[in-house]
């Protein structure tokens, strides 16, 4: 690891994620999702497409029991690494299973409550994942779910740089990430689905964190340009990582980094 920028160099994509993301932003929008959600005791649970399970494992502490709650991936290996963050954590009973969005392997109407926290955005059949989340919620069951509106402060200062370093275009697949920013088609999706009540909420979350250049240093390595920076020398990814830092701006306060990243949540029930 570089001791000027922070680097990492040996530590694998979630474990990266966890260590970056969830702790300066993610962290604080799972306990958001869920509290929009209304996640009570004694509630079943079911966290589509939960990656390293930090929904889930926020809906498992507000629950009250760990094993009311399911976690759903199609990515095998990150259920692991999910397992293991619920492990350290304390939480033994989460259950996670790995499946399509689309094609979920539960009985119908077996959830009071599904979160999907950023993760409808990247489902190749949006339609069908919101289809079946309906389906496995009970009557009267509860939909949560996260979807980020539009570009970040951050966002563009990866891509400027990036882009400017490594080629126009490089970054370009990244921004499916802001593919589903259009409020009325979240809406028109889960009317389509079948759910009632929907109400879409906008509200900004932060990236907080209080070393930039660490932060950027890790968002960078558990990116897939992880590599290829990871091979540059170290002076030119030291000066990498403070040309994304002076492109943020002003972002920041007496905490460190603060940048703004419109979301939209959506909160619906099945009839």
């Amino acid at each position: 690891m570089s001791h000027k920028s922070g680097f990492q160099l040996k530590r694998g994509g979630p474990e990266l994620y966890e260590a970056c993301w969830v702790v300066a932003q993610m962290g604080q929008c799972a306990v958001d999702l869920v509290a929009a959600a209304g996640v009570g005791p004694s509630e079943t649970v079911l966290d589509v497409g939960c990656g390293t399970g930090v929904a889930a494992r926020e809906a498992a502490r507000q629950s009250g029991n760990d094993t009311l709650v399911t976690g759903a991936d199609v990515n095998g290996p990150m259920l692991l690494a999910a397992q293991g963050f619920a492990t350290d954590a304390g939480l033994h009973g989460i259950r996670w299973v790995e499946c399509d969005a689309a094609d979920m392997p539960f009985d119908d109407g077996v959830f009071d409550v599904v979160l999907c926290q950023q993760g409808i955005q990247f489902m190749p059949d949006k339609t069908a994942a919101l289809v079946e989340m309906a389906r496995v919620l009970k009557p009267g069951g509860r939909l949560a779910a996260s979807v980020w509106k539009s570009v970040s402060p951050l966002g563009k200062a990866f891509s400027c740089v990036l882009d400017r370093h490594f080629g126009e275009g490089t970054t370009e697949p990244w921004q499916a990430v802001y593919s589903l920013g259009d409020r009325e088609q979240v809406r028109t999706l889960a009317e389509g689905a079948g759910f009632e009540d929907i109400y879409i909420e906008f509200d900004v979350k932060f990236v907080r964190h209080r070393d930039p250049t660490a932060f950027v240093a890790g968002a960078i390595a558990g990116s897939p340009l992880a590599d290829a920076v990871a091979n540059m020398a170290e002076a030119d990814r030291d000066r990498l990582v403070k040309e994304i830092i002076v492109e943020v701006g002003e972002n920041r306060d007496d905490g460190g980094l603060a940048v703004p990243a419109g979301c939209h949540t959506l909160t619906a029930r099945i009839p």
